[in-house]
């Protein structure tokens, strides 16, 4: 029985039929911190590949390669890789083109926002500028209104005194109707310079809303709005208090509408002043 089975396994060997089998290499898995990507994993994964070893080592060296790409799957690639396919000359359509045909209308409507949206902002820059330059006149123009109107309180009746020119008729501004005039005339000025740059900042857009919220710009554009309204109101009394106390008969009366119009006039001129000191400043 031995003997057959010698002369069996030898005859199988002369044949070549006899063959060696490989057993399957075992699924390397790297468990705990070891799992985990490291510089070093990645750095044997690039030297595994610049030196050529993950092709021939690639069985003994799989968990080298799993490591180095990041992944935690321990399945085992097959030994042999499939050949790769040949080179197109015909590049590849690009995935954004199929994107694009179906967001059309969308990408049209948003580059169209994006335009009135720059088309807005700067329609309120350049508003802004102007009115900034009104802002700038109309407070010169006012300045020069406060010191006429001044020399006139000076010379004229009020509740501080008699004025300049009944005690003395030859004081600075009294004996014409000059000073008054040049009074009427820089205060027309005023008002309309002033009325102007009102109207170019309630006509620039705001879509951000710009006085809403906690940072300081917008703390300082709440406050040049809230002085706006006083030296607003300032500007609509001084006209009317004028007038009034110019063509008034009754002294005491007119010498009341006097004061208070100067004061008025003191008062618009500081709120008027601090609101461009927040603009240029």
């Amino acid at each position: 029985m031995f003997g057959s089975a010698a002369l069996f396994l030898i005859a199988m060997s002369g044949a070549g039929q006899l063959r060696a089998v490989e057993a399957p290499p075992a699924a390397l898995t790297l468990q705990g911190e070891a799992a985990a990507p490291s510089a070093w994993s990645m750095d044997v994964g690039l030297r595994l590949t610049r030196y050529g070893l993950d092709g021939g080592m690639q069985r003994r060296n799989r968990w080298l390669a799993q490591s180095a790409t990041r992944s935690t799957d321990a399945t085992p690639a097959p030994a042999t890789a499939p050949p790769a396919p040949a080179a197109s000359t015909e590049a590849p359509a690009a995935p954004e083109a199929a994107a694009c045909e179906t967001c059309d209308i969308d990408c049209e409507t948003c580059r169209e926002s994006d335009r009135m949206a720059r088309y807005v902002m700067r329609r309120r820059a350049t508003i802004l500028r102007t009115h900034r330059a009104f802002g700038i006149a109309a407070w010169s123009s006012l300045l020069v209104t406060e010191a006429l109107g001044t020399i006139l309180a000076i010379n004229r009746p009020t509740w501080f005194g008699d004025g300049a020119c009944a005690s003395d008729p030859s004081a600075f501004g009294c004996g014409s109707g000059t000073m008054g005039a040049l009074h009427l005339a820089s205060s027309f000025l005023s008002t309309g310079l002033y009325a102007t740059a009102g109207i170019l900042a309630i006509a620039a857009p705001d879509p951000d809303n710009a006085s809403v919220g906690d940072d300081q710009a917008s703390s300082t554009l709440r406050l040049h709005k809230t002085l706006a309204w006083v030296h607003g109101a300032g500007m609509i009394l001084m006209p009317i208090l004028g007038i009034i106390g110019a063509r008034i008969s009754d002294p005491d009366v007119g010498r009341a509408f006097r004061t208070v119009h100067t004061g008025v006039g003191y008062a618009t001129f500081a709120a008027l002043s601090w609101a461009m000191y927040l603009e240029l400043f």
